[in-house]
């Protein structure tokens, strides 16, 4: 884990659209050391920042072999995510972390894996995605389930379609259009349709309405509660258990989490609110 008020300044090298609202900009660390220094894995976070205009807490969507470069997603709702989403190629913006707690993967080598990504969700799991395609073998079976409101706001698209290579892909949709060739309805009952062994992994990350109901449904298909990580949605500022912006009872989503076995937080109705 790298200082938590270290802050260290990265490059744009790339931006693309994923959605309307959400864009992807790839960054590269200017000092070589800093980049051999940001210990990132799957379930941390960072806090991305554009002087004069705040930081903003987002995930690195992209595996640590990457590095020195990583990607992040940001979706327009502040003056640091508009500012953020405004920055072209070849500017620059401080990052500093990573923060919170790594989910450890050594627990889910060799067995199934369920990801489960509403909306921009899918982002934060984008980074155990890629680190499970660069070696096929960490899990027995992966399956990903990703939903959306519509067509137009899925994001990564392209991907989508190759991850069916090594993995079974769900993208679903309350609402298709003309074009729409995949399935219609919610995560739910996407959910309903596969097969999950009993002592698979989960790992959930949207909006917290959702939580809940998948894991009632998941305990109806006879998961082990303490293999479902939830990813709260919870408004972070400092990133380091300062400011309270995100304690629900006695946690804190910033030091404690993000990421949350449900068996910890089943009886924190703040938590799943």
């Amino acid at each position: 884990m790298t200082n938590e008020n270290n802050y260290k300044k990265i490059k744009v090298v790339a931006v693309r659209g994923l959605n309307p609202r959400v864009r992807a900009i790839r960054f590269k660390f200017i000092a070589e050391k800093d980049a051999k220094d940001f210990a990132f894995a799957p379930g941390s976070f960072i806090m991305v920042s554009v002087p004069g205009y705040g930081e903003s807490p987002l995930t690195v969507t992209t595996s640590a072999s990457q590095l020195p470069e990583f990607e992040i997603a940001v979706r327009t709702a502040g003056n640091n995510t508009t500012a953020l989403n405004r920055l072209k190629v070849g500017e620059t913006a401080y990052v500093r972390g990573p923060l919170g707690h790594i989910i450890d993967m050594d627990t889910i080598y060799g067995r199934e894996l369920l990801l489960i990504g509403g909306g921009i969700g899918l982002a934060p799991l984008r980074s155990i995605i890629q680190t499970i395609s660069e070696n096929p073998q960490t899990v027995s079976k992966l399956t990903i389930i990703h939903g959306a409101k519509t067509p137009e706001e899925l994001i990564f698209k392209d991907e989508l379609v190759k991850w069916k290579s090594f993995a079974d892909v769900h993208s679903v949709v309350d609402k298709g259009d003309e074009d729409w060739e995949g399935e219609t309805g919610n995560i739910l009952k996407s959910l309903e349709k596969i097969e999950i062994a009993t002592n698979a992994n989960v790992i959930v990350c949207g909006p917290p309405v959702m939580y809940k109901p998948i894991v009632e449904a998941l305990h109806k298909k006879r998961v082990k509660k303490e293999n479902i990580l939830l990813m709260l949605e919870r408004k972070m500022h400092c990133g380091i258990g300062k400011c309270q912006h995100c304690t629900c009872g006695d946690k804190y989503v910033c030091i404690d989490g993000p990421t949350f076995k449900y068996s910890d937080i089943e009886n924190n109705w703040e938590a799943l609110s």
